[in-house]
């Protein structure tokens, strides 16, 4: 499941906010290219965890997903 982390947020650095569906089909497409499969459940559930550890957003009533700045480091 790692590696559709790192899907997830490569796509989003790569192409910057999606809607959630667009970001799905195109992960869905890599883990595909390389003969895996990947369901919209294990889709969402990596995607929830990435929000919950503060790596992404999903904002609004269309589902946008961007990044999440992270703050400047001080000093």
């Amino acid at each position: 499941m790692a590696s559709v982390h790192l899907l997830i947020v490569a796509e989003l650095l790569r192409r910057g906010a999606l809607p959630e569906k667009d970001l799905y089909e195109s992960v869905r497409r890599a883990v595909e290219s390389v003969g895996g499969e990947l369901t919209r459940n294990e889709f969402l559930k990596a995607l929830m965890t990435l929000e919950l550890r503060g790596y992404v957003r999903v904002e609004g009533a269309r589902r946008i997903v961007q990044l999440v700045k992270s703050p400047a480091p001080s000093g």
